[in-house]
């Protein structure tokens, strides 16, 4: 692999049936990027210090799979498709497979330029197929060795709402595409872990259900579980200045007694291979 595509973090541990991936905390800017606006600006669409915030997930049996390169370059969690040819340059339309502004929220233009087709393909082909293929590759690792996989798709998500007008009331979010790629009773799982710790936890939020990485590698009904977790930067952050919170060590001891436990269980009989319905239960309030 000649390109800094991705990086994995490999278990301590006999290998549990979890993996982890974080597609998004990629710092590692390709020379041919070639953006036009600030990097400090740039950067704050990357999930920030995601990676390092798991970074315990090894000595749990976990492997974490982190993207080296920023999701402004191409985004692993958006389709390959689709790719219009106008003229030759490229338009995405909405995917934002590359994106021509640094965020839905911060609109500053990355580019003075159109791109051309050949330099999205080539970003496909060298970085966006690879992580994909790595990943499946753990998760069919996984598979064949319990009978069973768990994906956690690991994210970060700003702490304001409605393109910043509003203050974004939960600190944890999961996502499973509305049991399209978990089981209803993983995620909630997770959630009743979460909600122990006292934080405001929901689950398949309006915007926050998962995208293209649940897509393609969650697939229950054959024992494929994979579910998106997002955590509210503001809770380890300063979402201006990017520097760490004091914050950061207590949300990552607290992360890693929930993956621990969540870990065990996933290891356990209470994950099946057959999908289970849903117990009903309601989503944990939101903090005031």
């Amino acid at each position: 692999m000649a390109k800094n595509v991705f990086s994995i973090d490999l278990p301590l541990t006999p290998a549990s049936c979890v993996v982890a991936d974080s597609p998004h905390s990629g710092k590692d800017y390709p020379a041919d990027f070639d953006y036009a606006c600030g990097l400090h600006e740039l950067r704050q669409a990357e999930d920030m210090a995601v990676d390092s915030l798991y970074s315990f997930l090894p000595a749990l049996g976990v492997p974490l799979l982190q993207a080296q390169f920023p999701r402004s370059y191409i985004d692993t969690n958006r389709a390959e498709l689709p790719v219009q040819k106008v003229n030759g340059e490229y338009d995405g339309g909405d995917s934002s497979l590359v994106r021509g502004v640094i965020s839905p929220r911060h609109t500053t233009k990355i580019y003075d330029r159109k791109l051309s087709l050949s330099e999205v393909f080539n970003r496909v082909a060298d970085y966006h197929r690879l992580y994909h293929e790595k990943l499946a590759e753990m998760i069919d690792g996984a598979h064949a060795r319990h009978g069973k996989s768990v994906h956690i798709n690991l994210h970060s998500m700003p702490s304001t709402i409605n393109r910043g007008t509003g203050i974004n009331p939960f600190d944890i979010l999961i996502g499973t595409r509305d049991g399209e790629a978990c089981a209803p009773h993983i995620a909630e799982k997770l959630q009743a872990l979460f909600a122990a710790k006292g934080y405001a936890v929901d689950v398949d939020h309006a915007g926050y259900r998962g995208a293209e990485i649940l897509r393609r590698h969650g697939d229950p009904d054959n024992a494929r579980h994979s579910v998106q977790i997002e955590v509210n930067r503001a809770l380890y952050m300063d979402e201006k200045t990017l520097a760490l919170k004091p914050g950061f060590t207590k949300l990552q001891s607290d992360l890693r007694d929930v993956m621990a436990d969540f870990t065990a269980w996933c290891d356990g009989p209470d994950v099946a291979v057959a999908a289970r319905p849903s117990s009903g239960m309601s989503p944990q309030s939101p903090r005031v």
